[in-house]
């Protein structure tokens, strides 16, 4: 049986492996966005492909099963902090995936659900998995449900169901991620919110 110090020693632990793993993965999509300028002013090739920049940003072997979750992380930090329903509506779909507490996918959603990644990082998931999902229409169809289902868990006004359960900076997130993702996600959308 653990006791209260050897729990409190744990806690703190993946509480700094997660501050660790946040900071790595901000390092590297700065570093990303900086080679893309690069390249851009100079002219030179700009392409890195789709796989190692998915690696740069910090997904590796089994963190990389939730990359196409990232845009549920956007949405639910629209409006600057996380709701419980949020939340627990993007763990919910961990759990669904079957991905356990104790794994990396786990770990890394749970620490950008702890601290709102940098607005670096968070363009350029957005970028790779633009080019992840390309013309996939049904996926990009998913992505966008999923990240409405995670705007309206926040309940509504003060939580509690009433009224439009998308505020205006989650459907504003929304938008732009649809935007991203292509016409079918943006028609969706669109079609979505009239």
């Amino acid at each position: 049986m653990v006791n209260e110090e050897e729990e409190l020693y744990f806690r703190e632990r993946d509480a700094e492996k997660r501050e660790a793993l946040r900071k790595s993965m901000a390092s590297e999509a700065a570093d990303l966005e900086e080679r893309r300028k690069v390249a851009a002013t100079t002219g030179g090739d700009t392409d890195v492909s789709v796989i190692d920049r998915i690696r740069a940003l910090g997904f590796n072997g089994d963190s990389a099963r939730i990359f196409d979750l990232m845009p549920l992380v956007h949405v639910a930090w629209a409006d600057g902090k996380i709701q419980k329903g949020e939340r627990a509506a993007i763990l919910g779909l961990l759990e669904a995936r079957g991905i356990d507490s104790d794994s990396d996918a786990f770990t890394t959603m749970a620490s950008m659900l702890e601290q709102r990644p940098d607005e670096a990082f968070m363009r350029e998931t957005m970028a790779a998995l633009r080019d992840v999902v390309g013309s996939e229409h049904e996926r990009t169809q998913s992505i966008v449900d999923m990240c409405i289902d995670v705007a309206a868990a926040s309940g509504g006004l003060l939580g509690l169901g009433l009224g439009d359960k998308v505020d205006d900076e989650e459907r504003q997130r929304i938008g732009e991620i649809a935007a991203t993702l292509g016409d079918v996600a943006a028609a969706a959308v669109k079609k979505q919110f009239s």
